[in-house]
């Protein structure tokens, strides 16, 4: 074992490239989109930057159709 894993119990090979709830650094696809919205289905959109973006996605692609009574 490498001596930061000893230290940490961590292995730095397998810790994902950016955090999972950061806005992504691409456009996301209809199908990302979707799977995003899937995966961070118990995040708040106002605080979760990868919902809102898989949010915003799904509207301009005509998927979701954002409630107009709603205050945003």
């Amino acid at each position: 074992m490498a001596p930061e894993e000893v230290v940490t119990g961590f292995q730095s090979s397998i810790w994902p490239i950016g955090w999972p709830h950061e806005a992504p650094e691409h456009p996301l696809s209809v199908s990302e989109a979707h799977l995003t919205m899937q995966r961070h289905r118990g995040c708040l959109r106002e605080e979760c930057p990868r919902k809102q973006s898989a949010y915003q996605a799904l509207v301009e692609a005509g998927r979701i159709r954002p409630d107009s009574s709603r205050a945003r």
